[in-house]
């Protein structure tokens, strides 16, 4: 059984039906929200008693320095419960999100470090698709997701209505889209298809 336990971000440009998304660094052209996989601490002990396997490139997104210790994993299926006990108790795992949003929107330059150095979000829902067979992997999977707010301050929403108001450009790494793009999962310019939007962005506008 494979799991991948992540979190992502809603960053709604103020006073508009329209959303921050970057491009997925391992699917090309794909858009989604910021975030990714929380990253577990501690010995192996826990996770070797449940017959733990990384991931692998025939069932999974690999394994390199970066994604070194992802909550992305196969377990053997009698262990699933266990498993999502551990992740709800927050023990010897991360527990903040700040991680990937300052790979996905600061170190990249889309958003200024100085004025999204601190930062404040409250979590919204947490969405669990237990045992869903994945098409891409060729197994089943557990799929728990924390959908996070951004909650920027005053100087936050007018850096943001600036972004949004700069020509579309993927080269960026990012793009502003409207609930509709959303929905449809792709982005659309002049009437043709430029990007995909990753399925379970809907997730943070509150769509399954």
């Amino acid at each position: 059984m494979r799991f991948s336990i992540s979190y992502l971000f809603r960053i709604k440009i103020p006073n508009t039906n329209s959303y921050l998304l970057v491009l997925n660094r391992r699917i090309d052209n794909q858009l989604q929200p910021v975030g990714g996989v929380y990253k577990r601490y501690g010995d192996d002990k826990l996770f070797e008693k449940w017959e733990y396997t990384p991931d692998s490139k025939k069932n999974g997104l690999d394994v390199d320095e970066e994604s070194s210790e992802d909550l992305r994993f196969k377990v053997k299926g009698k262990h699933v419960i266990d498993v999502i006990k551990w992740f709800e108790e927050g023990k010897e795992r991360e527990i903040s999100a700040e991680r990937e949003f300052y790979e996905e929107l600061l170190k990249p330059g889309i958003l200024d470090k100085n004025i999204f150095n601190n930062i404040k979000y409250k979590h919204l829902k947490r969405v669990s698709k237990n045992l869903k067979w994945s098409e891409h992997f060729s197994c089943y999977e557990v799929l728990i997701y924390d959908i996070l707010e951004l909650l920027p301050s005053e100087q936050q929403k007018e850096h943001l209505k600036q972004l949004s108001t700069q020509s579309l450009d993927l080269n960026k790494g990012y793009a502003i889209v409207n609930f509709d793009d959303i929905e449809q999962l792709r982005l659309l310019n002049n009437g043709k298809q430029i990007a995909r939007i990753g399925e379970h962005t809907k997730l943070t506008i509150n769509k399954n």
